[in-house]
């Protein structure tokens, strides 16, 4: 069996999911640390008989080395190359590539640069980044982090970008 064929997928829990009925995400990265802005809704049906509104959620991951915003969109699904690994089967949007190819590629890569700045492993003492996955209406989101965590719920988008906005520059910096 291939590294790629040991591949899986499993729902990884934030408290939330992303509302599959407004397209409106945003990322927002820097050379330390991402968010991942989103209309959030409950993960069950209230009594009511929908999933409840939870306002505008900043998603951080945490630890972050890499991100892909790409396609496919939602009807694009199909062709994404995880797929086969257990996309199809899920009724959780936010999910985990266990044993993925793109985390140790990544993995590997940082260990060589330490090597050969540090002459040896400085990677060893820290966890390894894991890779999430979240399917939204027009794109996928991909990350290479330690873990992945609902922050803060805006009550808008503008409440939200500024909670992440003063997170990733500091209240000094004017938006």
């Amino acid at each position: 069996m291939s590294a790629s064929d040991r591949q899986r997928i499993v729902p990884y829990e934030i408290g939330c999911q992303p509302s599959a009925s407004v397209p409106a995400e945003l990322l927002l990265q820097d050379d330390r640390r991402a968010f991942l802005l989103f209309f959030a809704v409950s993960n069950e049906v209230s009594p009511s008989g929908f999933l409840e509104d939870l306002g505008v959620a900043v998603l951080e991951c945490v630890g972050c080395a890499a991100t892909k915003c790409a396609y496919p969109n939602d009807e694009g699904l199909p062709e994404h190359p995880l797929y086969r690994f257990g996309l199809h089967d899920l009724d959780r949007w936010v999910l985990e590539v266990v044993d993925s190819v793109w985390a140790q590629e990544v993995e590997s890569q940082m260990r060589a640069t330490a090597a050969r700045i540090w002459g040896k492993d400085r990677t060893s003492d820290r966890p390894s980044v894991r890779h999430f996955l979240i399917p939204l209406k027009e794109w996928t989101f991909e990350c290479l982090a330690l873990e992945l965590v609902v922050r803060y719920y805006g009550k808008d988008y503008r409440d939200a970008l500024r909670y992440a906005h003063e997170r990733l520059f500091g209240s000094n910096f004017a938006l």
